[in-house]
């Protein structure tokens, strides 16, 4: 290291403030364009530059410089740069492939829910007709007991047997997952879809 530079430094390690600031001010607008040609935006460009300066001004003591203290944030500002320019490039990356990702898998959901949907519709198709018209009615139109007994001319003790039987018979024809989602969300909001 040059022998000014060498005193210069061995002052910014021993926290001489009045030093380093004349430092940073004589040299910040050479490394702020520096930084500037490889990010091509002056905000960024400006906080790499201030990083370097605060490394060197926290961690001056645990810094080991070999070269000159200008080769040296010349190089931090470099590598700092080129860092931010591969993560800014990831990140555009992972958001351009994210509304895919999430496409893909919205598509897959709506398939997998639909295929379910069916097979609840064949399931309900298979129920006694009784039995399958005070389900619909329970499930789907969404009436209360006494609602579907009025509108049947059936009795509630009727009504509640029918919806057990149904619920007995679904779950012996699909798993007792695949009938909790099925009570769940498609009743709410896949039958919609399918009116």
């Amino acid at each position: 290291m040059h022998q000014e530079d060498e005193s210069i430094w061995r002052k910014i390690q021993q926290k001489d403030l009045k030093t380093f600031e004349i430092y940073y001010k004589e040299h910040y607008k050479r490394f702020f364009l520096l930084a500037c040609k490889y990010l091509k935006d002056t905000s960024l460009a400006e906080e790499i530059v201030n990083d370097v300066f605060m490394k060197i001004w926290e961690d001056g003591n645990k810094l080991s410089i070999e070269i000159s203290l200008k080769s040296y944030i010349y190089k931090a500002v470099i590598n700092r740069s080129i860092n931010l320019l591969q993560k800014i490039k990831k990140e555009q990356q992972l958001q351009e492939e994210l509304p895919f990702v999430f496409d893909q898998s919205y598509e897959m959901m709506k398939i997998e829910e639909n295929e379910m949907a069916i097979m609840l519709y064949a399931a309900i198709d298979n129920l006694p007709q009784q039995c399958r018209k005070v389900f619909e009615l329970s499930r789907f139109e969404h009436l209360k007991q006494q609602e579907i007994a009025d509108k049947l001319g059936i009795s509630i003790k009727t009504v509640k047997n029918h919806i057990t039987h149904a619920l007995k018979e679904l779950n012996k024809n699909l798993d007792n997952y695949m009938v909790l989602i099925i009570l769940t969300l498609l009743f709410l909001k896949i039958f919609n879809t399918f009116k």
